[in-house]
């Protein structure tokens, strides 16, 4: 049985981005809420970590291909009014993963608001770096532009 070197990239980066994002959101949720709520909550962690890291991806796939056929409709109006239809609705894609990695916070963590959105930007940004260190982790289910 032999494994393709993209599987097993996928998979080192999926397991090394799960233990980077745990560890960080660990700590955040250590300095924002207290080092309590971090230690009765470190499975959730865990959980959010290999949600933003893994799964976040693949609902982000769909929601860009479902806004980008939405988009296409009043695209194709303005082509053929004057040529000049531009989809802007994939710019809401970043802000409904922001959206989710807010809802999931708040509710995986049971933490206020206010912290819930301090830690999920945190998070957005730390997944931006790893995401940006390792591309192959969006390629489970690529976003289309």
């Amino acid at each position: 049985m032999s494994e393709s070197p993209d599987t097993l990239m996928l998979v080192l980066g999926i397991i090394i981005g799960t233990i980077i994002v745990t560890l960080i959101l660990y700590m955040v949720v250590r300095i924002i809420e207290s080092e309590h709520r971090a230690n009765d909550k470190i499975f959730m962690i865990i959980l959010e970590a290999f949600i933003a890291v893994f799964i976040l991806p693949i609902i982000l796939g769909a929601v860009s291909t479902v806004l980008s056929v939405i988009g296409n409709i009043p695209m194709a109006i303005r082509d053929a009014l004057d040529g000049g239809g531009v989809n802007q609705l994939l710019a809401l894609v970043p802000i409904v993963g922001f959206l989710i990695l807010l809802a999931l916070t708040k509710f995986l963590i049971d933490i206020s608001w206010e912290s819930a959105l301090w830690i999920s930007l945190i998070l957005l940004f730390i997944l931006y770096i790893i995401y940006s260190i390792v591309p192959e982790l969006l390629t489970i289910v690529p976003i289309t532009t």
